[in-house]
């Protein structure tokens, strides 16, 4: 059986997580934090505006990596390790933890792509393997 289903998938996975990772960074990092500086500095003093910048702008490009770091890691499993005939279960329950991390981060089409692909995966993998025992019955 081919895994050209899983891999298309696998790959829509990585290529949403890197626009959102970037949008997370160049719109939430760069262009929401710069009226926030502005307006808390009425109110705060100068240090303590910039600390609050800077640690939020750290959190958000991190953040925002970790997305780019995930979405480039699923385009690397979908052109090396998800293979025509192959049975693995380390992908298919990689695929579930991150439909599961996704869930709690809230990113839902990231949640909704990893669990389909992760259940898809399993059940090819169910059939690969009933298919191999009725060849042994056979032959």
């Amino acid at each position: 059986m081919d895994r050209k289903v899983e891999r298309r998938m696998v790959c829509t996975i990585g290529i949403w997580q890197i626009i959102d990772g970037l949008i997370t960074i160049l719109y939430f990092g760069l262009y929401k934090l710069a009226p926030l500086s502005g307006k808390i500095a009425s109110e705060m003093s100068s240090q303590a505006s910039q600390t609050l910048n800077s640690s939020m702008f750290t959190l958000t490009c991190t953040f925002g990596s970790l997305l780019i770091g995930l979405g480039i890691m699923n385009l690397v499993i979908a052109k090396r390790y998800l293979k025509d005939e192959q049975i693995a279960k380390k992908i298919g329950f990689f695929l579930l933890a991150q439909g599961i991390f996704s869930y709690f981060i809230l990113d839902i089409p990231a949640m909704v792509l990893s669990i389909a692909t992760g259940v898809v995966y399993f059940a090819k993998n169910k059939a690969m393997k009933r298919m191999v025992i009725a060849n042994t019955k056979v032959n």
